[in-house]
């Protein structure tokens, strides 16, 4: 029996009705009624709008053959990055421990495969697993149908991620040929088995809420106009109101009413159930608004008789809400845009869609009152689509990693480095000494010691190097650009790893990067930094506690965070001289990270290997914690600025922008540490005063900029909440916050009451 894996962020059950969710249960169903073995792994955490537990949501899944798995984004090790980057690394160390599956299938949304997906291009891992990635609409694609700029890096950072799970999955699955244009015309390398393959029929197991409402006493005799989706813009909200508006007194008198049926959120400081009572009041028919309903109990209420459906959507996919009026025989129009048209029979488009704008959408809805019945069906039939997903899960993956054999084994140069810590160079070597992969040579080169101990350590070892063939060269001191390029000279390997006498290699570093090497093509290799502190020798079997893990060549944040990895990592000797290797810029940091960056810029494939493969000394002193940060930043920004573009000085702000925030942030953390909590409601009555203080400027025409900083600020949240990102934890959090002013008095109240005049 095939083993199929379904990972997804969003589920029936624990999320409450979220179009992916809808769409891998509908899945994972289907394909368990076929005697196929699913499993569900649910990767949001603890995040649930639903009211039962976990374990019941499990029970019941477990009843239709199907188990639900939880990921637990706590690891035994903290991990240095992004939230995105933690969840998708918390996953592949799962994948790891479970590999008996045949097929694995996610979306791109969230890029939970991204390292799972590395490791499999870099033939380290998961051999035997087809991975396919079921695309559902990327971050990207999302925003650019809400008008919305990224937030801050973890969100500019998805975008790098879900199109490279895209890229590296061995099979692309779309609902919609629209999905797949749309990746392509954006530069998207497509895996040559990218097909379309519509979504399975909604799972209909689960039972609709009761008594959420009540249809008793419907007048069955007139029509009600429905309008189906989240109660958004993106979901074509405002079109909808402006068009109802327009309709005439023959148009009204064939209504019974008109219903909202949809998840409230925040529009401009007013939410949408406020906005639609104003927009509706003049209009001479019942106006309802239903929020909070699933997905099973919002069919329920279409299915009635005399309702018609509007779907005025300004960005879809491949919509749930036109699936299921299809499959369920209800009378609907909907938008032309994005892979609607595509489920529809071609014959009924001219009965059912229309461009989403007010004009054509009031004549679509005046001409179906007066002609209702038109039930299409979708374009295919279930059977057909179902068979088809059960061909593509049972289709074996065919990838074949190259192995390390006799005429696989290049030479690798070791470029390692020192300067007076001769104590900890020792352990560098020993690291070296007892590597897996034996096609080896190491250059030393010394870079000015002065210590007596290192020169008489030197001498020590100089016997043990001539037998090994291994190099010992010393120089005067360069800093460390220069001593790794003197190293790269006297190297005669296909591949230079560079290492510093503070890194210890860990038994396997070298055959993995050579493994990772001819299975990639990658020109750069790098690995995420397993951190030791102190002086420690690590044993070999110690396991890792903090760990620092880059991202890849992700150009739209290189210039501000080195995404890439650190310094000890491989590379093709050929690529490195053509690059030119490190600067060589004494006294300063960052020569690693820059380096990286001309690579990438120059077109050299850079990709990290996710397995950490050496550890990484954490020390009280060092280079970047003596160094001038603001030139070490200035030089990881430089490759950026030698390319010849004529907006690159505006890159460079960015760095300096992030340095002032940093600083803000510590001197306002400094300021809690001298206050204390014991002095918190002198902290409030301070904040108190300068609210009175800028509120006052304000009026006098004082502050107008800092009122703008404050004001987008406030758009950012708000804007989250308006798309329906955080619509629920908002509710929550604006509860909270009503609770909190009822419940306190004093200038804590005063501060709560001043922002909502702010906000009106």
């Amino acid at each position: 029996m095939k083993k199929v894996l379904i990972i997804t962020p969003d589920i029936e059950g624990p999320v409450r009705n979220g179009g992916i969710g809808t769409a891998f249960t509908a899945l994972a169903t289907a394909l368990a009624s076929k005697s196929i073995e699913v499993d569900i792994l649910y990767t949001s955490g603890d995040y649930s709008e639903s009211s039962e537990s976990f374990s019941e949501w499990s029970n019941l899944y477990s009843t239709f053959g199907v188990r639900l798995l939880q990921l637990y984004l706590k690891l035994e090790f903290n991990i240095d990055a992004p939230y995105f980057r933690k969840k998708s690394y918390a996953l592949f160390n799962w994948l790891i421990q479970n590999q008996d599956y045949d097929t694995v299938i996610a979306c791109e949304w969230q890029a939970d495969l991204y390292y799972s997906l590395l490791s499999k291009s870099n033939g380290t891992n998961f051999e035997n697993i087809k991975f396919i990635v079921n695309t559902h609409g990327s971050t990207l694609w999302a925003d650019e149908g809400n008008y919305h700029l990224p937030d801050d890096q973890n969100h500019l950072e998805l975008y790098y991620m879900e199109k490279s799970v895209v890229e590296m999955a061995d099979e692309v699955v779309s609902p919609s040929q629209y999905l797949l244009d749309w990746m392509q015309e954006k530069g998207w390398q497509l895996p040559e088995n990218s097909k379309v393959i519509l979504n399975c029929a909604p799972f209909n197991g689960f039972k609709p809420q009761k008594n959420k409402v009540s249809n008793s006493g419907a007048d069955v005799s007139g029509i009600e106009l429905v309008f189906f989706g989240r109660l958004e813009t993106r979901k074509g909200l405002d079109i909808f109101l402006k068009s109802i508006n327009k309709l005439n007194e023959n148009d009204i008198e064939k209504l019974t009413g008109i219903t909202f049926i949809g998840k409230d959120v925040n529009l401009c400081g007013t939410n949408s159930s406020t906005l639609i009572k104003s927009s509706t009041r003049k209009i001479n028919t019942v106006i309802k608004i239903i929020n909070g309903l699933d997905r099973t109990s919002s069919n329920a209420y279409l299915k009635k008789e005399n309702v018609l459906v509007v779907i005025p959507s300004l960005v879809e996919n491949s919509p749930y809400t036109v699936y299921e009026c299809l499959i369920n025989d209800i009378d609907f129009i909907s938008s032309n845009v994005g892979g609607i048209p595509e489920l529809i029979p071609k014959e009924t488009h001219v009965d059912i869609l229309f461009s989403p704008n007010p004009v054509e959408l009031h004549g679509k809805i005046h001409s179906r009152l007066n002609n209702l019945s038109c039930k299409p069906g979708l374009i295919s039939e279930q059977d057909t689509i179902t068979a088809s997903w059960k061909n593509s899960v049972e289709a074996k993956s065919t990838t074949r990693f190259i192995k390390i054999d006799s005429s696989q084994q290049p030479l690798v140069s070791v470029c390692l480095v020192h300067h007076d810590r001769h104590h900890l160079l020792q352990q560098a070597i020993a690291s070296l000494k007892t590597q897996s992969y034996k096609n080896v040579e190491v250059i030393l080169v010394d870079d000015g010691s002065s210590a007596l101990e290192s020169k008489q350590y030197l001498d020590l070892i100089e016997n043990d190097f001539l037998l090994r063939n291994w190099k010992i060269i010393k120089s005067s001191n360069n800093y460390l650009g220069a001593a790794r390029n003197l190293a790269a000279r006297h190297a005669s390997g296909d591949f230079l790893l560079f290492m510093d006498d503070d890194n210890v290699a860990k038994p396997f570093e070298i055959e993995t990067f050579v493994i990772a090497a001819l299975n990639s093509g990658a020109d750069i290799l790098t690995t995420p930094s397993d951190l030791i502190f102190g002086e420690e020798f690590p044993s070999p079997f110690r396991k890792m506690t903090n760990c620092w893990l880059p991202l890849g060549p992700d150009l739209n944040i290189a210039g501000f965070n080195n995404c890439f990895g650190d310094a000890n990592a491989m590379v093709k000797k050929s690529v490195f001289d053509i690059v030119g290797g490190f600067t060589e810029d004494y006294g300063l940091g960052h020569e690693d990270w820059e380096f990286f960056l001309k690579a990438s810029l120059a077109g050299y494939k850079l990709q990290v290997v996710p397995e950490s493969l050496f550890w990484y000394r954490v020390a009280n002193t060092g280079m970047l914690l003596t160094g001038n940060k603001k030139k070490n930043n200035y030089r990881s920004l430089r490759p950026f600025l030698a390319q010849r573009v004529n907006y690159n000085y505006g890159t460079s702000l960015i760095p300096s922008y992030l340095e002032k925030i940093h600083t803000l942030e510590e001197e306002n953390q400094r300021l809690k540490n001298v206050n204390g909590m014991g002095s918190l409601s002198n902290q409030i009555n301070t904040i108190s005063s300068k609210v009175d203080l800028l509120i006052s400027q304000q009026r006098e025409g004082w502050a107008h900029d800092r009122f703008t900083i404050l004001s987008e600020q406030l758009d950012h949240l708000t804007s989250q909440q308006r798309e329906g990102w955080a619509h629920d934890r908002f509710e929550v959090l604006f509860n909270k916050l009503n609770s909190t002013e009822q419940n306190n008095s004093g200038a804590f109240s005063k501060i709560i009451r001043k922002l909502k005049n702010l906000l009106k």
